[in-house]
């Protein structure tokens, strides 16, 4: 790989790591069982307001690292469809 194709990667991963950063900032609060209020959609385990973000990808269970209890997960993870997966994902 040349530099300017290593720049224009490490470009990109800093805009996709500032959009996310941007979506979490305008999140209302959790999800609870995958659900949020009215005009709101579930984006990685928060409630952010519909068109704010991409669709959720589908998560791979294989990844997860547990299930949810009651919802919740441990640490930094968030609960997807019942299975818990880090926030980097």
């Amino acid at each position: 790989m040349n530099s300017k194709t290593i720049i224009f990667v490490a470009l990109i991963a800093v805009c996709f790591a500032q959009r996310r950063e941007d979506i979490f900032a305008r999140a209302v609060g959790p999800c609870i069982a995958d659900k949020c209020q009215s005009r709101h959609t579930c984006y990685y385990g928060q409630c952010v307001p519909e068109g704010s973000a991409p669709p959720m990808p589908a998560l791979d269970k294989s990844v997860a690292v547990g299930p949810c209890i009651n919802y919740l997960c441990p640490g930094d993870a968030f609960c997807h469809q019942g299975h818990c997966y880090n926030n980097n994902v």
